[in-house]
Order: C-alpha cells, then structure tokens, then sequence
C-alpha cells in the first residue's frame, strides 16, 4: 500500500511540473515587446516608418498588453492566448508591410495611405510585385500551397479591379482609403497563410 502512495505521489509530481513547464513555454505578450520596439525603432531610423505610423504601432501593440491583463483576472485560456497570438500576429504583420518597398504608410486626409518616397499615392497595380514576392516565397518555402496562392493572387485582381472602377470618376481619398484598408486585409491573409502549422509562442496554432 505505501509503495502504491509513493508512486502516485510520484506521477502527480511529474504530471504538474510538465504542466507548469508546458505553460511557462508561451511568451506573454510585454515580453515580446523588446523585439517589436527594435524592429519600429529600426523603421523610423531607416525612414520606413513615419513617427506617426511608429506611435500608433506602439499603441495598438499597448492596447494588445491591456487586453491580455484583463484576460488574465479569471486566468488565461488557451483560446485567449490564441487570441492573443493572433492579434500579435496581425500587429507584426502591419510593421512588417509598412516597411518595405519604400512604399511608407503616411497620414493622408487624416486617415493611413500607401505612398512612395515622394509622398505620391501607391495604386494597387504597384504594389502587385511586392505581393508576387511575398506569395512567391511563400510558396518555395512550403508555407503556401499552390491553391493557397492562387486564390490569394484572385483577391488582389478583385481589389485591383475595384480599383478601375473608382477611377472612372476619379479617385477620391475615401476611395484610396478604403483600397489601402482592402489591401493591407489581403496582405495580413498572406502573412496568417504563410505562417498556418508554424509552432509559435510555445504552442501549435490554435
């Protein structure tokens, strides 16, 4: 019987200690935050980023910890730290695409827009080599599958006939506005598509 005790004993211990070490693995959210204020500090110095576009990055991403602190009264969930992955996600994915190509996010009629380094709006047709790369690579390193691309690739062409329809009469900036808004939607799907089945954060996706 005592032998019996101790084993139990023994299994418990070994169970809660591979729990307690299975959750310390996710990363909390402020503690990611180091990495992303590089990667917004580099933007501005390298004149990817406007101080505008870093501070609302750094807000959006101080919005990200409040919501975690809330979760965390009743003690987080799996689904909420998936939540949470998520939305860091999409956070890293807007820094990201607002980096490159010279292609700045500028605040424009009060509201973001994709402009050059001149300060010249970005139409949609553009911006279609950058996303051919970003599907491109996605496809040689296994993240996307043929289907996957061909049907994001579909979603750009319906934007950028949206975007021929606008110009009939001329484009407005409501109008770039909400091509911008269509634009950065499809460009948060590649990076959620290409990053599907990566282990993240600890855990699989959720």
């Amino acid at each position: 019987m005592k032998k019996l005790i101790l084993t139990a004993v023994a299994t418990a211990a070994l169970t809660f200690t591979a729990g307690a070490a299975s959750a310390q693995q996710w990363m909390p959210i402020n503690a990611r935050q180091a990495v992303l204020e590089q990667r917004i500090d580099a933007g501005v110095r390298n004149g990817d980023l406007t101080r505008t576009e870093a501070q609302t990055l750094r807000g959006d991403f101080r919005a990200l910890a409040d919501m975690e602190a809330r979760y965390r009264v009743d003690g987080l969930s799996m689904s909420e730290r998936a939540d949470l992955d998520r939305r860091f996600d999409r956070l890293e994915a807007r820094v990201s695409f607002e980096r490159v190509d010279n292609q700045r996010r500028d605040w424009f009629g009060g509201r973001d827009a994709w402009t050059d380094n001149r300060g010249r709006w970005v139409n949609i047709q553009q911006r279609k080599v950058q996303l051919d790369r970003r599907i491109d690579q996605g496809v040689r390193s296994g993240q996307l599958n043929a289907r996957e691309a061909a049907r994001l690739r579909a979603e750009f062409n319906g934007i950028l006939r949206m975007e021929a329809r606008m110009r009939v009469n001329g484009l407005s900036v409501q109008e770039r506005a909400e091509l911008d808004r269509q634009f950065d939607g499809l460009a948060m799907r590649v990076r959620d598509e290409r990053r599907d089945g990566n282990r993240r954060y600890g855990y699989n996706n959720f």
